[in-house]
């Protein structure tokens, strides 16, 4: 192994000790002599100490360590660099990053060397590495080596790999949005769900505040109207079963479990809407027209949801008509079958209609037409009858009226549950 400058110097410092030493005339001055080889050789064992504990920890290191001159050329490198670049300590000292590197790799290195060599202070910047195992990233401090008498010679780097560490940073910052993303759309939810409630139980509510306001004004009537105060109550009292219906529908929607169905008669549900919508369809000045095919099959499903849906398209309908004056406000309500395996249910309005280009967007949460709407009542509507394995759609040219429909899939003698398509 070739020595070092430190043992060329020793080496020939000792052989002029020893020179000078045979020269000496006397004892005292050769004892004199001997003190001072002593205390060379103490400071270069210490030298020698010193340095070999200094290449264990360079030569040991996980980063990359070097040195260059102030032109870039290589005056160290330790193992791991050597490993790192693909390189030897023969191919590199004495030449420079562009005689060595890719030169976009070679510009970056020397671009950031001039930058700690201006500044004397110590930078750290990110540098891209092209090694045997692809492209990484490397975090590089790099300060300048100054001379004893304050010149700039050189600088000195040390850069560790923080490759694997900012893929960390990047799946946590993608983890921590993910999370923020399931909080707020939790959030939303619950929002979705208060909306609902407040917006299905508002009319209820009120046909209940309007029905007992006229069961006072008529029990101040003589002689009083039994059979008409009777009347009153009992929608009174439907009304409050819908608020129900309403909550359990809602209740239903969000669980996770799928809930016992049972053989629907879809012409009575629609009877029974249409029977507690009196009211509302006479002081609104609407005409109903039912056809309703006899003998429909049954439907495998939720009562009480799919009153909700028919009893929310019948309401919009009846809104949609209220600025109609040019024609007659005409509700139809159809129900019939569609093949061996579903039904239709399709409620058409006389209203102005709805324009086409939106038709696709109606069944959107918060999406209404409505001045005081939340936008929620087709939405749930749709998510019914797509639990229900239907389908919800609209049609309407913009002009005369609009017609929605819903197809649903029948009870099967086997029990088997039919998929409707279009």
């Amino acid at each position: 192994m070739p020595r070092t400058e430190v043992e060329e110097h020793y080496a020939e410092l000792t052989r002029e000790i020893d020179a000078l030493e045979a020269e000496l005339p006397n004892s005292q001055a050769r004892s004199h002599i001997a003190d001072v080889r002593r205390r060379i050789e103490t400071l270069y064992e210490m030298l020698r100490e010193n340095r070999q504990l200094l290449e264990t920890i360079l030569e040991n290191s996980a980063a990359n360590i070097y040195a260059k001159r102030r032109d870039g050329r290589y005056i160290y490198l330790n193992h791991e660099m050597e490993v790192t670049h693909n390189v030897t300590r023969e191919q590199t000292l004495g030449r420079t990053d562009l005689e060595l590197f890719p030169r976009e790799m070679a510009e970056q290195n020397r671009t950031n060397d001039l930058a700690a060599m201006m500044t004397g202070k110590l930078t750290e910047v990110e540098e891209r590495v092209m090694g045997p195992s692809g492209e990484r990233l490397f975090l590089a401090k790099k300060v300048p080596l100054i001379s004893s008498d304050g010149k700039v010679e050189g600088m000195c780097g040390i850069s560790t790999d923080i490759t694997d560490l900012r893929r960390t940073e990047l799946a946590l910052r993608e983890a921590v949005i993910t999370l923020k993303g399931e909080r707020d759309n939790k959030l939303m939810n619950i929002e979705v769900v208060t909306a609902s409630i407040a917006h299905e139980v508002r009319q209820p509510l009120a046909a209940i505040a309007i029905n007992g306001s006229a069961a006072l004004r008529f029990l101040e009537r003589v002689p009083l109207d039994i059979d008409e105060v009777r009347a009153i109550l009992n929608g009174m009292i439907g009304d409050c079963h819908r608020v129900s219906e309403v909550f359990d529908t809602i209740r239903a929607l969000f669980r996770r479990v799928d809930q016992k169905r049972e053989p629907t008669v879809v012409n009575e549900i629609v009877l029974d809407v249409l029977q507690s919508m009196r009211e509302e369809l006479t002081d609104h000045g609407v005409t109903t027209e039912t056809e309703l095919a006899p003998e429909l099959q049954h439907v495998d499903g939720h009562r009480n949801q799919l009153r909700q849906v028919i009893f929310n398209l019948i309401h919009n309908a009846i809104e949609s008509m209220d600025n109609t004056m040019d024609r007659s406000r005409v509700l139809r309500v159809i129900t019939k079958s569609h093949g061996p395996d579903a039904i239709i249910v399709a409620v058409d309005d006389s209203g102005p209609g709805i324009n086409p280009r939106r038709l696709s967007s109606i069944f959107d949460p918060f999406i209404t037409t409505k001045p005081d709407g939340m936008g929620l009542g087709l939405a749930i509507c749709r998510m019914i009858v797509e639990r229900h394995g239907g389908q919800l759609s609209a049609l309407s040219d913009g002009k005369n009226g609009a017609r929605f429909q819903v197809v649903l899939p029948v009870r099967l003698t086997d029990g088997r549950r039919p998929e409707v398509t279009d």
